[in-house]
């Protein structure tokens, strides 16, 4: 069964990706507006929690999870599907962003191979692939978390994300890169280290689970930790925006490519505020509009990507200028959510 609130969050993410794409004046106001963070790292993380209640609740008649590797696959062709049309309309169309597909044009043969395998991922096309990569993980992993009976056993399946997000932050990225051309475009996420949020989201949905069923003393104590995430989230929130007079953080901290220390830690505070608040209050973060929109993220995200590319396209006497600066990334909202709910399936009445 899904959790409604879920999904409506899903759906507030992928707005606010989708006006931050837009770039400003709208972005300059909703980028990491809460923190050291952005919307990217709670839509991955619910990503990773959804998922793990999914499959744990079809564990029993799919025990091998094969609904992932069948979604991964899905989300591959979506990724596909965009990346040719977009390839093929910089060509004759919108030449404007024809250099973001130059691996492709300059190195034919080899561009799409390593497209097709996910490793050439040009720039706004780099995250559908990163859950491609996750899912088919995520297939091998998530059957192991639904059988863990205990919470430590838990804790000792995400460490080995842990490890390879530690090693990350010293250059494991950079080292596997250096072994393909140096041609390839590897996008701006970086998978070692998103895949530590990813993870994360479902370790904490079993643990979650686990503590509950066992009644365990961890549930109390994690219920009055409350007002110190709050006050942790706050201080994040003032030190960010420099309302406090506190040096900034250095890159590695904060880093977004492979979601350095600080930037994970103000984020997991902030997600695990707004368990608290799914929790306590069930229906305060529930909206129709964004729950539909959650509840069909790969159609929403592909089109946005679409959107972001036609908007690049446009002269720049229309981006960036009032009002067409404010009223296009509003109205493709709109239009996302009614591509949302064109998708939803058409209810009979049986009379």
């Amino acid at each position: 069964m899904r959790i409604r609130a879920l999904d409506s969050i899903r759906g507030l993410l992928l707005l606010q990706m989708t006006l931050d794409h837009f770039g400003k004046p709208i972005s300059h106001y909703l980028y990491q507006c809460f923190g050291f963070f952005s919307a990217a790292e709670g839509f991955f993380f619910l990503s990773g929690f959804v998922g793990l209640l999914a499959a744990t609740s079809k564990g029993v008649k799919d025990p091998k999870q094969h609904w992932m590797r069948w979604r991964a696959l899905k989300t591959w062709r979506y990724h596909a599907v965009t990346l040719l049309v977009l390839c093929l309309a910089a060509i004759f169309a919108l030449h404007d962003v024809a250099h973001f597909f130059k691996p492709i044009y300059e190195h034919p043969i080899q561009g799409i191979l390593w497209s097709v395998l996910l490793v050439n991922t040009p720039e706004w096309l780099d995250v559908l692939p990163l859950y491609v990569i996750f899912l088919l993980l995520g297939s091998f992993v998530f059957p192991l978390f639904v059988r863990a009976e205990k919470k430590r056993t838990v804790v000792l399946l995400w460490l080995p994300s842990l490890a390879i997000w530690l090693l990350d932050q010293y250059g494991l990225r950079d080292f596997c890169n250096s072994l393909f051309p140096s041609w390839i475009s590897h996008g701006d996420f970086d998978p070692f280290g998103w895949q530590f949020v990813y993870f994360s989201g479902a370790a904490v949905a079993r643990w979650w689970n686990i503590a509950k069923a066992q009644s365990s003393c961890a549930v109390p104590v994690v219920k009055k930790s409350t007002p110190a995430l709050l006050a942790l989230l706050a201080f994040g929130f003032v030190w960010s925006h420099q309302f406090i007079p506190l040096q900034l953080p250095g890159d590695f901290f904060v880093n977004k490519v492979h979601v350095g220390p600080l930037r994970f830690a103000n984020f997991f505070v902030f997600m695990l505020t707004i368990c608290w608040i799914v929790r306590t209050w069930p229906n305060l973060l529930d909206f129709r509009p964004t729950n539909v929109m959650g509840r069909h993220s790969i159609d929403v995200y592909t089109v946005h990507i679409v959107m972001i590319y036609l908007w690049m396209s446009t002269p720049k006497a229309i981006r960036y200028h009032e009002p067409w600066d404010i009223v296009v990334p509003l109205v493709a909202c709109v239009l996302l959510w009614a591509l949302a709910k064109f998708r939803e399936p058409k209810r009979t009445n049986l009379t």
